[in-house]
This record gives structure tokens, C-alpha cells and sequence, in this order.
């Protein structure tokens, strides 16, 4: 995340830092999480057992097919997380010309939603959402990932690339915020919660090794303007 400039002295030269161009990821915990977690993961789970996997060469593990069918065979319980997850991205995103403001309004589509079922061994291989503004996972159930030791987290990569590292690799920026620069970060998430990131955001699973199900729903948002 971008920070305030800070100001550096050395010797008698005053230098301003401010890391630039940040990438924006939301976390937010979904209301009443632990009820809408039960009724998920009883559907989903069910689905698993009594439908093939989406053909996916990205994913080892179960996923349903990545259309809108899951608004229909995880209802409501999926309904009413969706209108929590569109409320943050209405509250998060704005139109870029105030003048259009006031003759039009931003509304979200979900383009397309899908379950995911991740077992010892699972993982997903990296990869973007083209298309979408916001994309997104939820965490019915993150199974054993708490212990730090099953894997299973969500890995976030530097959408600059790795060119930094490439053309130095033994060094690093003297900043902080910028220690991640052409690195990859790794997020251990928890049941019930939620996160919004840029479609365009290169992203993967990494290996789980959990005896409990590694349970989450992924997917996208595309805007659509409305005339007032």
C-alpha cells in the first residue's frame, strides 16, 4: 500500500520517499460468518461429492464450474455474501470523471462464481482474471492453515514483475514498503473472511497438506454504468 513521503537526511541533503503505484486489496470479515460458513460448506461440500471437478489444468482439487451456476444450487446463502461483497466494491470504487457523476451510477455484475475444494496436496498455479475489475475469494473453511505449517495460503505477486531482483539480486531498496519489490507475499486467511483485489493481480494457492478440507469461493466483478 502506498504511504505518506518520508523525509531521509543524509549529510545535507534532504531526500523525499514515496513509494508509488500501490495495489489495493481489501480484507473484510463477512457478517454473521458462522452461519453463512455451516450452510456453505454443507452445499458445497455435497456438490463435491456428487459432481465431477471443472476441468481446470490450473487447480489440483475440486472447483464447480466457473459460470453463474452457483447462485442457483448455493442459494441464499451464497445471495446474501455476494451483497456484502458488492457493497465494499461500490464503497471502494468510483467513477474517474466527476461531470459523469451526476448522470450516471456504477452497479456490479458478478460475471461468473465457483466453489473450490482443496484437500492434502492441493494447490493452484498462478494466474490473473482478465476482464474483471475486482475479483476475489472468500474462506468458507481454511482447514488446517492456522498451524502455519499445512500451506494452503493465498500467494500475491508483484504485478511489476520480477525485474528488480533480476537485475540486481543481491540487493534491495533501503525502504521498507519496498522490501517486497519483485517478491511474492503470501496471506493465511481465516474462516469468514474476504478479499477484494484487481483481476489483473497475478495470484496462486500454495501446496496444502491439511487433513481438513481447505474450503473457498472465488470470483468476479465487472462494472456496468447506469443511466440516472
Amino acid at each position: 500500500m502506498a504511504s505518506e513521503p518520508v523525509a531521509h537526511t543524509t549529510s545535507k541533503i534532504e531526500v523525499s520517499i514515496a513509494p508509488l503505484f500501490a495495489t489495493p486489496v481489501l480484507t473484510f470479515i463477512a457478517e454473521e460468518h458462522e452461519r453463512l460458513n455451516a450452510e456453505l460448506s454443507r452445499v458445497i461440500l455435497e456438490r463435491e461429492a456428487s459432481q465431477p471437478a471443472h476441468s481446470d489444468p490450473e487447480v489440483i482439487g475440486w472447483s464447480s464450474p466457473h459460470d453463474l451456476s452457483m447462485l442457483e444450487w448455493a442459494a441464499p446463502a451464497i445471495n446474501e455474501l455476494l451483497g456484502h461483497v458488492i457493497h465494499i466494491a461500490s464503497q471502494m470504487t468510483e467513477l474517474l470523471d466527476a461531470s459523469v457523476r451526476h448522470e450516471q451510477s456504477l452497479e456490479w455484475r458478478v460475471a461468473e462464481i465457483w466453489a473450490n475444494v482443496q484437500r492434502n496436496g492441493g494447490s493452484n498455479a498462478a494466474h490473473p482474471h482478465p476482464g474483471s475489475f475486482w475479483s476475489g475469494v472468500y474462506y468458507v473453511d481454511s482447514g488446517e492453515m492456522s498451524d502455519g505449517l499445512s500451506g494452503g495460503e493465498l500467494r500475491l505477486f508483484d504485478p511489476r514483475g520480477c525485474l528488480p531482483r533480476m537485475l540486481a539480486p543481491y540487493l534491495r531498496y533501503k525502504i521498507p514498503a519496498l522490501h517486497d519489490a519483485g517478491t511474492s507475499i503470501s496471506l493465511t486467511p481465516s474462516a469468514g473472511q474476504c478479499l477484494l483485489f484487481p483481476g489483473w493481480l497475478f495470484h496462486a494457492v500454495n501446496v496444502y497438506s491439511g487433513n481438513v478440507p481447505r474450503i473457498s469461493i472465488a470470483f468476479n466483478l465487472d462494472p456496468m454504468l447506469k443511466g440516472s
